[in-house]
C-alpha cells in the first residue's frame, strides 16, 4: 500500500466518512486517482478479511475495524514507502545494520530499482549535509555514514521518530532488524527506570526511546562509541536519578562506558512524562521565575487574569524539564501537531509567542516556534478547562487514549466533554495504561488506531467544528441505535448552491458558521473555545465607532463608550460606574504602544457580551503623560472570546501611520471601513 493510500485510509478511519471532493482537495488528486487508491486499499483490506471502504452519495465510508490493518496486519512488505520516507529508511539501515550494505540491499528491502536507490542516496546526502555528515561507499565496508558519532545518533533518532509516527510499531521493529535482540532487555530496564523515578513516559516517547536505545547497543557492539565532550554540564547529569538508575537498577546498562551512560541519561531527561516528577536542578528557581514572568506577560498581552496560575506554572515546570534538554542540546524532533495548532489556535499561539521573551532570556537562545506550540497547548488547555461533575450517574462511560503528553491529552479530554456532556469520561490514558485498564466503559476515543473489545472512535488530535459535529452524529447514532444520517453543513451549502451563486472564498466560512450553529445547542452556557474565529471586523459597526472633535475628560470618555454599549444591551446599566471606579487613576497596564488605551472589566465582575466601542479623539487625551487619540472599550462574556479581537487591536496599536490616518478621517463611517479593511488585510497575510 502506498504512502498516499495509507494516509487516505487513516483519514477515513478518523472521520468515518468524508466527502469525495474534500478528499480530492486534501490529496490534490483526480477522481480517477482516488478511485484507484480506494480500489487498492480495498484489495489489502479484503486480503486481511477486513471491511472495505464504501462509496455512497458522494461520500466515502470506512468502518472502525479497518483500523486493524494499521495496528495488527501491516508489515514492511505491505507498504510502498514515499520517496521522503525512503531516505530515512535508508539512513536507519546504514546506521543500525551489522552487515555491510550494498545497493542491492536497498533495492530488495525497499522494493525499488537501482536508479531509484541511487536517487534516494543522493537525497540522503543532501539531508545529512545539514547534520555535518556524508555517505561514502567502499567495496570493503559498503555504504557508511561519515562524521561525528553524536551527529549520527541525532539523525538516527529523528529517523526512528519519523518512521514510528508514520507507520507504527510493527513496521519500525521490522526495519530495526539488528536491534531486535536488545529490545526486550531494554524495555524491561526502561520499565524499571520508570518505577525508580516514579514516572510514566508518554507512548510517543516510550516506544521510540526503546528502539533508539536498542540501536545504540548495536552501534556500541560495532565499536561506534559516543564522545560526550559536547555536554557542558556533565557533572549535573551524573547527579540525576536518571543517570543513577542506569548504574544501579538495570541489567544491561551498568557495564556501558561512562560516556554512553551520560548520553542515554540525556535521552531519558529529554523524554516527556505523563505524570509529575520532582525537579531538583540548580536552574529550577531561575526557570520558575522565567515561567512566571512569561505568564505575567501573557496576562498583560491578553487582558486576562489566569485562574489557578500556580497550578499552570507547575504543569509548565514539568513540561520544561525535558524541554530544557531538548532546547539546550538541540534534541527536538519537531512537533507533528504544529500545523494543526497554528490553524486551530492561531490567535492564542500568537499571544504566547509575543510573551515568550522571559523564557528566551533564560535559555539564552531563540525558542523554535514548534516548541512554543507545546506551550500554547498547555495554556489553551488551562483556559478552556471547566469543572464538570462526572460523579453523576451518566449512561455512557468512555475511555480516552492519547499517546501524546499531558497538554494534548488534557485538551482532547476537555473538548470531548464539551461535545458529549451526557457522557462520563475517565481521565485520559496512554496506550500502555489502557492495556491494564479495568474500569467499566462502553466506548473508546483514541487519537491512534488501537485494538479493543469496545467500540473505538479514532479522532484527530485537534478537532475543528466540522470534525466535532460529524463525531457527535456518528457516536450518538451508534450508541443509541438512532437511524439517522444527521445534517451536514456541506450538504446544506450544496443545496444552497443550486439556487444562489456562492463565492468559493466564502464557502468555507459559511460551512464553519453552520457547524457552529449545529453545535450551538450543546455549548450554551459554556465558554467559547480558544480557537474562536471572532475578530474585530465581525463586531465593529459604525454606531460603535465614535469620532469626537471636542476635548473630553477621561471620565467622560469612559461614560461615552460604555453608554454606547449599554444602548445595545451588550453591558448592563451598572457597567459605567464600575468602569469609572476601576480606571479612575489611569493605570499604565491598559496602554498599548502608548497609542491606544484599552479599558475593560473582568467578566466575573460584571455581566457582559462580546463587544467593542472605539472612540477616536481629534484633540486626544493626556494619559500617563502621553497624548493618546484612540480609546477602545472591549467587553467579553468569558476569558477567551475576545482574544482574536484583541490581537487585531494590538496590530493596530503597532501601526502609528494607520492611527494617524483614522484621526485625520474625522468621520465614523470612514474609520469603520478603514478598520474593517485593516482586519481583512491582516487575515490575508
Amino acid at each position: 500500500m502506498s504512502n498516499r493510500d495509507q494516509e487516505i485510509l487513516r483519514q477515513l478511519i478518523k472521520h468515518r466518512s468524508l466527502k469525495e471532493e474534500d478528499l480530492l482537495a486534501q490529496f490534490e488528486i483526480s477522481s480517477r486517482q482516488l478511485a484507484y487508491s480506494v480500489e487498492a486499499i480495498n484489495e489489502k483490506l479484503l486480503e486481511k478479511k477486513l471491511p472495505i471502504i464504501e462509496r455512497r452519495n458522494g461520500y466515502y465510508y470506512a468502518k472502525n475495524e479497518a483500523a486493524d490493518y494499521l495496528t495488527i496486519h501491516q508489515s514492511v512488505q505491505d507498504i510502498v514507502f514515499s520517496k521522503e520516507d525512503r531516505v530515512y529508511l535508508l539512513l536507519i539501515m546504514i546506521l543500525t545494520r551489522i552487515e555491510e550494505l550494498s545497493l542491492d540491499h536497498f533495492c530488495i528491502e525497499l522494493q525499488i530499482s537501482k536508479n531509484t536507490a541511487l536517487t534516494d542516496i543522493k537525497k540522503a546526502k543532501e539531508l545529512l549535509g545539514k547534520y555535518h555528515l556524508n555517505i561514502e561507499f567502499s567495496r570493503k565496508k559498503g555504504y557508511v555514514i561519515v562524521g561525528e558519532e553524536w551527529d549520527k545518533r541525532i539523525i538516527l533518532f529523528h529517523a526512528i521518530i519519523r518512521i514510528y509516527k508514520n507507520y507504527g510499531d510493527n513496521v519500525t521493529i521490522q526495519l530495526l532488524e539488528s536491534s531486535q535482540k536488545y529490545m526486550d532487555h531494554v524495555t524491561n530496564d526502561v520499565l524499571k527506570i520508570e518505577k525508580f523515578l516514579g514516572v510514566k513516559y508518554t507512548d510517543e516517547d516510550f516506544y521510540p526511546l526503546i528502539y533508539f536505545i536498542s540501536s545504540i547497543f548495536v552501534r556500541i557492539e560495532r565499536g561506534q562509541l559516543i564522545d560526550s565532550c559536547r555536554i557542558d554540564d556533565r557533572e549535573e547529569i551524573e547527579n540525576t536519578k536518571e543517570y543513577q538508575s542506569l548504574s544501579y537498577i538495570t541489567t544491561d546498562f551498568p557495564d556501558l562506558p561512562e560516556d554512553e551512560k551520560v548520553f542515554i541519561s540525556l535521552q531519558l531527561l529529554s523524554s516527556n512524562v505523563r505524570n509529575k516528577r520532582m525537579v531538583s536542578e540548580k536552574d529550577l528557581p531561575l526557570l520558575a521565575n522565567s515561567l512566571w514572568e512569561f505568564l505575567t506577560e501573557f496576562e498583560m498581552n491578553t487582558l486576562l487574569v489566569l485562574s489557578d496560575k500556580k497550578d499552570l506554572l507547575k504543569k509548565l515546570l514539568n513540561h520544561f524539564k525535558p524541554a530544557y534538554y531538548r532546547i539546550k542540546y538541540d534534541l527536538s524532533t519537531g512537533n507533528v501537531l504544529y500545523d494543526k495548532i497554528r490553524s486551530e489556535y492561531n490567535v492564542l499561539h500568537n499571544f504566547v509567542r509575543q510573551s515568550i521573551a522571559p523564557l528566551e532570556a533564560f535559555f539564552q537562545t531563540e525558542i523554535a516556534d514548534e516548541e512554543i506550540a507545546y506551550i500554547t497547548l498547555f495554556v489553551g488547555g488551562h483556559l478552556i478547562s471547566t469543572d464538570h461533575n462526572d460523579l453523576e450517574d451518566k449512561i455512557i462511560k468512555a475511555a480516552i487514549l492519547c499517546p501524546n503528553g499531558i497538554s494534548m491529552s488534557k485538551l482532547i479530554e476537555q473538548k470531548l466533554k464539551e461535545i458529549f456532556p451526557e457522557f462520563l469520561f475517565y481521565p485520559t490514558n496512554s496506550i500502555r495504561e489502557y492495556e491494564k485498564f479495568m474500569l467499566p466503559h462502553d466506548i473508546v476515543f483514541s487519537t491512534v488506531p488501537v485494538k479493543s473489545d469496545k467500540k473505538v472512535y479514532v479522532i484527530n488530535e485537534i478537532l475543528n467544528k466540522s470534525d466535532q459535529l460529524q463525531l457527535r452524529q456518528d457516536v450518538i447514532k451508534d450508541v443509541f441505535q438512532l437511524d439517522f444520517d444527521g445534517v451536514r453543513s456541506s450538504a446544506i451549502v450544496d443545496i444552497l448552491k443550486q439556487y444562489v451563486s456562492i463565492n468559493k472564498s466564502i464557502e468555507a466560512k459559511i460551512i464553519e458558521d453552520l457547524d457552529s450553529l449545529l453545535l450551538g445547542d450543546r455549548k450554551s452556557g459554556q465558554e467559547n473555545e480558544v480557537s474562536s474565529s471572532s475578530e474585530i471586523a465581525d463586531v465593529v459597526c459604525e454606531k460603535h465607532v465614535l469620532f469626537v472633535e471636542e476635548q473630553l475628560s477621561w471620565e467622560s470618555i469612559l461614560e461615552l463608550a460604555s453608554q454606547t454599549l449599554i444602548k445595545d444591551n451588550i453591558v448592563t446599566d451598572d457597567y459605567t460606574e464600575i468602569l469609572k471606579k476601576e480606571y479612575k487613576d489611569q493605570p499604565t497596564y491598559i496602554m498599548l504602544r502608548q497609542r491606544i488605551v484599552l479599558p475593560h472589566l473582568d467578566p466575573m465582575l460584571v455581566e457582559q457580551k462580546l463587544g467593542v466601542c472605539i472612540v477616536v479623539l481629534k484633540q486626544g487625551i493626556l494619559y500617563q503623560n502621553e497624548r493618546v487619540h484612540v480609546v477602545v472599550l472591549l467587553t467579553t462574556p468569558d476569558k477567551t472570546s475576545h482574544l482574536p479581537i484583541l490581537y487585531h487591536i494590538n496590530r493596530i496599536a503597532k501601526d502609528a501611520d494607520f492611527i494617524d490616518e483614522i484621526v485625520e478621517y474625522g468621520d465614523s463611517k470612514k474609520i469603520t471601513k478603514a478598520i474593517q479593511n485593516f482586519s481583512s488585510e491582516l487575515n490575508e497575510t
